[in-house]
């Protein structure tokens, strides 16, 4: 709050600054605030508030106003660390209880949203609206929450809006456990998802209820897009017509990412302006036909409140997410400065956004939406003067270098990659997509009423439009599309980046302010820490029904299987700072170990590559993993013991077994899920050692090694589990874990980022 004589105080920057540091701290907390701590906070805010409000009007500013200030800021750090306390505090006390993890239960729910459907089923999102025969406990814990279900085998015929009586099984959340893992009790507070289940099959299921409701009109435009044009050409129509990006395949999505075009799909704050737009354009032709309206209701504020009306329905037809929510508020306050008759400085409207953005949901500031949109804007008010002339090229050129660079770090930090095409496709993409692609999407919705004919002609113009661009950018060579990518960027690099690309964008007059990009080096180009020459580490992640290993050295990276294939493993290699592969080994052939080698060769292209046993090595430069190979990089040596080359090619059942040494004699066995027989043969004494493979087998091999301590690569079956020895690590308790031959005691954990409080206790 800005503080003057004889005036209340205003809102400004740093009061905006507070309210979301104090938020923040509250986000980035393993526990939550009690109940009566938070609103005690709220309380002191709400006081404190008042005081300054009492200086502001009382004092002179050279007395008072430096107290004021201090002390709104203040305020407003406590209360939005109080209200987010609150909003905590209310999301966990509506999450289903843990005692129902893995219980059945049948409910009558409405779908919410659009069904993601895929080959294996359908994944979906519900509004509980009734438990059947269940006790009143599981009732009272489970009534009028949202659950997230997956449909294995059906779904396909799901509609939005739809009512169905489905038997479902309850299952706990999880938290991430590995570098660059996506946080999905995160996703769940965002969206409002109370539980997680999977629909049985056992029971059949029974459709209740007709579509009906805001999200049927969002699906049923979306199916009516679908039938006009083909699965294909319908996808970005539909993305930019009604949010609807179910059609979007992972290759769409990286190419999008490898341009830096991703905003531009989903419906942006930037669609809905345009929108609101083409209300105030549909205003002034009325007025302009009928003059005698001027009488009853000035042009501007009609024209405001048209702009208003029309950018909060298209953002509900979007389902009002949040860079369109963000917009209509910063309208909305437009409207009603116009309305008061009032001038507003340029970035009232901004904060007055992001103050109602950020009191409303204080979850918002976890999302890279909220930081990208309010960013953005925040960037273009700061560098552009407001007397620019908005149609004229130079004024678009600047805007897109300023938003580019701007953008830069939050981007590189929420998505681990830096495009190097970035800012050349979008001078290209943001007029084309804006001013083409979503007016004619947009008026094939608007037409659908009307005629089925000019709403179709509408989305075929849009999808025409699309496939151009999107051929173009297939035309352009694979070093100009490529992408840095990033590991996980810490919290000091990011502030670093930031100042470095404020100081960039100070006025043309400062030479010097080009020597600000040097601060963009520690993000850009962070320090990695690797092993001291002669030494290793060892990095188990864990992975659903699978398994996968990282070995590093000082200077050279080895792969050892690629776990499963639908989990993308290039994205926590990249996260845990990988760029490039020297060696991948496949222990064996599986879908476990090798279902994920097609996207990591893909990603990293191996310089050389060990093949499991029970194959054959075509590939030249490939080998097969057999007894007696061998592999020395920087003092550190890996050779394979199993199997033996006149079986190594006999039977896929045969698993390799490695040993890794280091110059000062440190050991670590790779045992794959290799039996005890094998470990029996193989294995001899060795102080000091780990072992990290199979649970099924882990046991063995450390008693036959005398091993320090042992890695378990999976979670081990039930029976295995309750007799489980506290010696040996799990990752699937305790996430990624890295062993170091220079400090062999015990394992680092390598999870992505300390526990916050809405994640699930550890078991």
């Amino acid at each position: 709050m800005t503080p003057g004589q004889g005036r209340p105080p205003t809102l400004d920057a740093g009061w905006i600054a507070a309210l979301c540091a104090g938020v923040l701290a509250q986000l980035q907390a393993p526990t939550l605030l009690h109940h009566g701590p938070a609103v005690g906070l709220v309380v002191f805010a709400v006081a404190a508030w008042a005081v300054a409000h009492h200086l502001a009007r009382r004092a002179s500013p050279s007395s008072g106003g430096a107290v004021s200030m201090a002390l709104s800021w203040c305020a407003a750090f406590a209360l939005g660390a109080g209200l987010c306390a609150m909003h905590g505090q209310a999301a966990m006390d509506r999450r289903a209880p843990a005692f129902l993890d893995g219980t059945t239960v049948r409910l009558d729910v409405r779908i919410v949203g659009l069904s993601e459907f895929r080959a294996n089923g359908a994944r979906f999102t519900a509004d509980i609206e009734r438990v059947v025969g269940a006790s009143e406990e599981v009732a009272d814990a489970l009534a009028t929450r949202r659950i997230a279900l997956d449909w294995y085998g059906g779904g396909h015929d799901l509609r939005s809006g739809e009512v169905w009586r489905l038997a479902v099984r309850l299952r706990p959340w999880s938290r991430p456990l590995n570098p660059g893992d996506p946080d999905e009790t995160r996703r769940a507070l965002l969206a409002g998802i109370d539980a997680q289940g999977s629909v049985l099959a056992s029971e059949r299921p029974l459709r209740l209820g007709a579509p009906d409701g805001l999200h049927a009109l969002r699906g049923g435009v979306s199916d009516r897009i679908t039938e006009a044009l083909g699965g294909e050409r319908a996808r970005f129509v539909a993305a930019l017509a009604v949010g609807d990006t179910r059609g979007l395949s992972d290759g769409d999505w990286e190419r999008l990412r490898q341009f830096g075009l991703t905003h531009l799909i989903a419906i942006s704050g930037f669609h809905v302006g345009m929108v609101a737009g083409l209300g105030v354009v549909l205003v002034r032709l009325v007025w302009w036909w009928w003059p005698t309206l001027a009488h009853r209701m000035r042009r501007r504020p009609a024209a405001a409140a048209a702009a208003l009306a029309v950018a909060t329905a298209y953002a509900a037809l979007a389902g009002f997410s949040l860079p369109t929510v963000r917009t209509v508020l910063m309208i909305g306050v437009v409207a009603f400065v116009i309305g008061r008759r009032r001038r507003s400085p340029t970035a009232q409207p901004l904060l007055l956004a992001m103050a109602l953005l950020v009191l409303s949901d204080p979850f918002a500031l976890l999302t890279p939406g909220f930081w990208l949109s309010c960013g953005g804007v925040a960037w273009l008010l700061w560098c552009l003067p407001g007397t620019a002339d908005p149609w004229s090229p130079r004024t678009f050129l600047k805007a897109q270098w300023v938003a580019t660079l701007g953008l830069l770090p939050l981007g590189a930090a929420f998505f681990l990659q830096v495009p190097v095409a970035g800012p050349l496709a979008n001078l290209v993409a943001i007029p084309w997509i804006s001013l083409v692609v979503v007016p004619l999407s947009l008026l094939g919705t608007l037409l659908m009423p009307i005629s089925e004919a000019p709403s179709t002609w509408a989305w075929q113009g849009a999808a025409g439009a699309m496939d151009a661009f999107w051929w173009a950018m297939t035309q352009v060579p694979e070093t100009w599309s490529s992408s840095r990518w990033l590991p996980e960027v810490s919290g000091g690099a990011l502030a670093l980046a930031v100042l470095g690309v404020a100081i960039v964008l100070l006025p043309r007059g400062l030479r010097w302010r080009y020597a600000g990009a040097l601060l963009l080096l520690p993000m850009l180009f962070p320090a990695m820490t690797s092993p001291p020459r002669g030494e290793f580490s060892v990095t188990a992640f864990a992975l659903p029904r699978g398994d996968a290993l990282l070995v590093r050295t000082a200077t050279r990276t080895v792969l050892v299987d690629a776990g499963p294939e639908p989990v993308d493993l290039a994205r926590r290699l990249r996260a845990a700072g990988v760029e490039s592969i020297d060696l991948r080994i496949e222990t064996r052939r599986n879908a476990g170990r090798v279902g994920g080698a097609a996207a990591v060769d893909r990603a990293f292209v191996p310089r050389h590559h060990w093949r499991a046993p029970g194959t054959t090595a075509s590939v030249r430069g490939t080998l097969r993993c057999e007894a007696g190979r061998r592999w020395t990089a920087d003092g550190v040596v890996i050779v394979a013991l199993s199997p033996a080359p006149p079986a190594a090619g006999a039977s896929p059942d045969e698993a390799c077994v490695l040993l890794v040494s280091s110059a000062s004699g440190r050991e670590a066995w790779l045992a794959s899920d290799a039996g005890r027989w094998v470990a029996h043969r193989l294995a001899s004494p060795s102080a000091g050692a780990w072992v990290i493979g199979a649970p099924a087998t882990l046991g063995h091999w450390h008693a036959a090694i005398g091993a320090s301590g042992g890695i378990a690569t999976r979670a081990p079956g039930p029976s295995l589990a309750r007799r489980w020895p506290n010696d040996l690590h799990r990752v699937d308790r305790q996430g990624a874990l890295s062993w170091h031959s220079s400090e062999p005691n015990a394992p680092a954990g390598a999870r992505n980022g300390p526990p916050r409080w809405w994640h699930p206790a550890l078991p």
